[in-house]
């Protein structure tokens, strides 16, 4: 039984977290094609579906800071700065997560800013 907790740990150490946004994706492409066409998912307007679809790609660019989207998918950049320059988004995650949110998308935006930071804020 210990030794099956041990290799277990061992497993779980190597393991590597990713986003899947690193490569070319699929799915990530059709949105990105949707997002060209309007601003938001829902006929245009803010709706409930952006609300769930920004809040994982947002979380991506504040924990994976060496994922760059802007390159391949320049729409869903400008939708995230979008989603994250929203008043509402500053009151649920606070200003500072609001303010770095933004800045990062507007240095992918520029091309700037691709060093490396810790959790991709300090």
């Amino acid at each position: 039984m210990q030794q099956n907790c041990i290799k277990c740990l061992i497993t779980t150490m190597q393991f590597r977290y990713d986003t899947g946004l690193k490569n070319q994706n699929k799915r990530i492409q059709r949105l990105d094609d949707l997002l060209s066409k309007s601003p938001f998912l829902v006929d245009g307007e803010f709706s409930l579906a952006d609300v769930a679809v920004a809040s994982y790609l947002l979380y991506v660019i504040q924990f994976f800071p060496d994922v760059e989207l802007h390159s391949k998918w320049p729409n869903i950049v400008r939708y995230m700065k979008e989603c994250a320059g929203r008043e509402g988004y500053g009151k649920a995650f606070g200003e500072r997560v609001q303010a770095f949110c933004v800045a990062r998308l507007g240095e992918m935006e520029s091309g700037a800013g691709k060093e490396k930071k810790l959790f991709g804020m300090f």
